[in-house]
C-alpha cells in the first residue's frame, strides 16, 4: 500500500530545486559579467562615434574590432574641471564617483578638431536617460546627439532613440549670437515650424514627441544642465 508524500517532503524538494537553480543562475551571471561589461563599454564608444557624426559613418554591420579601432584613432579622451581647464594625465575612466571632474571626448581627423562631445544624463518619465551631445568646433552648433540607455515607453518616450528625433538636433544652436549668451536647445511641444516664426529663436528648439511630454521635458532639462556644466570649457573654445 503506497502512501502519499508528506507536505513537508514536497516543500523540502521544492526548496532544494530553488536553491540549486539559484546557484547555477548566479554562477552563469557572474561568468558572463566580464562580457557584459565589455559589451556595455563598446556600446558607449559606438554611441560617442555616432554623436560626433563621423565623416565616414560606421555601418550597421561594423564589427566590434572596427569600432574599437575607429574610436582609438579619432577620439581623444580628456577630463576637465569645473573651471573648464583640462586636467592633464587623467582620462574619463579615472574619474571617481562624486569627484568634480567631467569627461570630454574630442573627435579629431589628423590634428583638426571636428567635434567636442560629452555625456548627458537626466530623468525621463520612467527612467534615467543616458546619452551624448556633440558640438561643432565652434562650441555653439549641435553636431549630433544620441541616447543609448533608457526605460521609456515604446512608441512614446522611447522615440528619443530614433534617428528622426536625434536628427532634429543637428544644426541647432546652444548659443545666442545676438545677446552673446548661452541658450541650450529645448524640446518644444508640437512642431517648431508651427510654434516659432522667428528663425533666430527657432534654431534653439526641436520638434517634440507626441504623447511624451515628461520625457521631452526631461531631455530639455538634462541638456540645459549638462551644457551649463561644460560652459566654462566651451567659452574658452569660443574665445
Amino acid at each position: 500500500m503506497s502512501s502519499k508524500p508528506s507536505t513537508f517532503a514536497t516543500y523540502r524538494f521544492a526548496l532544494i530545486i530553488c536553491v540549486v537553480c539559484s546557484f547555477f543562475l548566479a554562477l552563469v551571471s557572474e561568468g558572463l559579467r566580464p562580457q557584459k561589461e565589455k559589451n556595455a563599454a563598446l556600446d558607449v564608444k559606438k554611441n560617442i562615434l555616432k554623436a560626433v557624426n563621423l565623416k565616414q559613418p560606421l555601418g550597421k554591420k561594423t564589427s566590434a574590432k572596427e569600432i574599437e579601432e575607429t574610436y582609438s584613432r579619432v577620439i581623444e579622451e580628456k577630463v576637465i574641471d569645473p573651471k573648464g581647464n583640462v586636467v592633464e594625465g587623467k582620462t574619463p575612466a579615472d574619474i571617481k564617483e562624486g569627484e568634480a571632474l567631467y569627461p570630454l571626448y574630442v573627435y579629431k581627423e589628423g590634428q583638426q578638431v571636428i567635434s567636442y562631445a560629452f555625456p548627458i544624463i537626466g530623468k525621463g518619465l520612467w527612467s534615467t536617460l543616458y546619452g551624448y551631445l556633440a558640438l561643432e568646433p565652434n562650441a555653439m552648433t549641435v553636431r549630433g546627439i544620441t541616447y543609448y540607455k533608457h526605460g521609456e515607453t515604446p512608441g512614446l518616450g522611447a522615440e528619443i532613440e530614433k534617428d528622426w528625433f536625434q536628427n532634429n538636433f543637428k544644426g541647432k544652436s546652444i548659443w545666442d549670437m545676438k545677446d552673446q549668451e548661452l541658450w541650450p536647445v529645448a524640446v518644444i511641444k508640437g512642431k517648431v515650424a508651427d510654434q516659432i516664426s522667428d528663425p533666430n529663436k527657432a534654431k534653439h528648439y526641436v520638434d517634440g514627441i507626441s504623447g511624451a511630454t515628461m520625457t521631452s521635458k526631461g531631455v530639455t532639462e538634462m541638456i540645459a544642465r549638462e551644457v551649463r556644466k561644460y560652459e566654462p570649457f566651451l567659452a574658452k573654445v569660443r574665445r
